[in-house]
């Protein structure tokens, strides 16, 4: 069978519904203190507390293919799993991601165990809803999904639509992927809107992205078999080297200072160093360099421009560059210079 045909085993039955309600003690309708020790907690609310309780130590980090993040405006309408960085558009393609596991289709890919730790808030990745974020749109990080995950839903979105099995709402099925991997999907929707709920529902997910000013992502940006190669590719590393060789003792100090204006003991830090130790301050910026810019022509602009690399390339394919000049304005990115962004 052709390795693009999905096939589908069914691996778990129709979803059960959460229980409706816990009966009330006698005490409470009497009017006396209840007391919330005796009240047994629904298993399926036990599992979820547990989730989000080992996934909390990722909220914080630093954002990054693969992560599936809150929308930052609106968290409890949904996050996003985060696919690649466009660095022409300067946003992230990615797909949208909701905790409701009963709507899958035949592009839904459902998060399972084996991508623990992850919060209950990502419970189904959209692949038939791609979305273009800015950084800005992006709040705490509920998971994280390995590669072969990442190329799960990048497949989904390409082929989830051939599915031939039979409209199903509610019922997740196991979908084979090339190179002997699954996923546990749903089934394709249905012709009679009224019948299928998960039509409704993907209806108003879009209008919910419309209301955010989310948009969708085009044709015209497909998404990749491999996550995007920025300014973090093995030719990067190598303009470090040959570039920033006078200060690598400076850039390996730099990326763990605190913040400007900290204060650490008895030491005030300004533009990321200690005050009184002998390192040099001056302005940092961070910069994004053009994909098509050689080492020759970057080296030779930051020479003219009486620059150095300090820290870099981050989870943006950035570098951050030091002026000893505190009036250093960078010229605009544009013919002469190899620039693609300031202050991404």
């Amino acid at each position: 069978m052709n390795a693009l045909t999905p096939t589908l085993a069914i691996v778990a039955a129709r979803l059960p519904s959460p229980p409706s309600s816990i009966d009330v003690l006698d005490d409470e309708v009497a009017g006396a203190t209840p007391d919330w020790r005796g009240i047994a907690v629904p298993e399926h609310l036990m599992q979820r507390f547990a989730r989000r309780s080992d996934a909390a130590p990722l909220a914080g980090r630093p954002i990054a293919g693969g992560q599936i993040h809150l929308l930052a405006r609106r968290p409890g309408f949904g996050a996003v799993l985060l696919d690649a960085w466009d660095s022409t558009r300067q946003r992230w393609r990615g797909w949208l991601v909701t905790p409701d596991t009963s709507y899958a289709d035949a592009c839904g890919l459902v998060v399972e165990e084996r991508d623990a730790p992850a919060d209950p808030r990502a419970g189904l990745v959209l692949c038939d809803m791609p979305v273009t974020l800015a950084v800005t749109d992006l709040g705490a990080c509920l998971g994280v999904f390995s590669q072969e995950r990442l190329q799960a839903a990048r497949w989904l979105e390409l082929h989830g639509r051939a599915n031939g099995a039979a409209a199903a709402p509610g019922v997740i099925a196991r979908v084979a992927l090339p190179g002997d991997d699954y996923a546990l999907t749903g089934t394709p929707l249905s012709s009679e809107l009224c019948k299928d709920g998960r039509v409704a529902y993907r209806q108003l997910l879009r209008q919910g992205l419309q209301q955010l000013q989310i948009a969708p992502a085009d044709a015209t940006s497909p998404p990749v078999k491999v996550p995007m190669q920025a300014a973090n590719s093995s030719r990067w590393l190598k303009l470090v080297t040959a570039v920033a060789a006078s200060v690598m003792v400076v850039q390996s100090a730099w990326l763990f200072l605190p913040k400007e204006g900290a204060v650490v003991g008895n030491a005030e830090f300004r533009n990321g160093a200690p005050q009184g130790s002998g390192v040099e301050t001056g302005v940092r910026t961070r910069v994004l360099f053009r994909a098509e810019a050689t080492e020759a022509e970057i080296r030779t602009w930051l020479q003219r421009e009486q620059l150095e690399i300090v820290a870099g390339p981050d989870t943006l394919g950035a570098f951050t560059v030091l002026s000893r000049n505190r009036q250093k304005v960078l010229p605009p990115p544009g013919p002469g210079n190899p620039l693609a962004v300031i202050n991404p």
